[in-house]
């Protein structure tokens, strides 16, 4: 079998194809210009997935502080509401020296009665929350120095 060299193929590439250019530069094959463009893309493309990575990290700090204060708003607030309604139904008995209405919209629950239940139980579950979710905004702050996310400073 002929082996087939450089020199003998000379001539039989296409216009403007070569191995090597002159003076011993490679040839860029008349893709210079598109070279540059290349290039200045990979670069902006760089420049363009570092600003994302960096707004993507910013957001996801953003996001686990929402869940976090998320998790403890309610968990105060559930905490807050349970022991709230313990102490008035013990306040209940106390008071009326019965227990209070298991369901005050059941039809044998006097209207009296299911209306004052229902109004002490909506008032003090509400203030207990309310207490409890501004005590964690206020530990929230003097731990970190800022607001809850999602609550604002009014007094300005």
């Amino acid at each position: 079998m002929d082996q087939v060299t450089p020199e003998a193929m000379s001539g039989t590439q296409p216009s403007g194809w070569s191995l090597s250019g002159a003076e011993g530069k490679p040839d860029d094959n008349g893709l210079s210009p598109h070279l540059a463009a290349v290039q200045a893309a990979r670069e902006k493309l760089g420049r363009d997935l570092d600003t994302l990575n960096s707004e993507v990290r910013a957001q996801m700090g953003q996001t686990a502080e929402k869940t976090v204060w998320k998790i403890a708003a309610t968990g105060a607030g559930v905490v807050a509401g349970l022991i709230a309604r313990k102490s008035l139904m013990a306040a209940w008995r106390a008071a009326r020296k019965t227990n209070p209405p298991t369901n005050p919209a059941a039809r044998d629950t006097a209207w009296g009665e299911a209306l004052a239940w229902t109004l002490a139980t909506s008032i003090g579950v509400g203030i207990a929350r309310l207490v409890a979710t501004r005590g964690v905004a206020g530990a929230w702050e003097k731990a970190t120095g800022n607001l809850p996310p999602g609550l604002k400073d009014v007094s300005a």
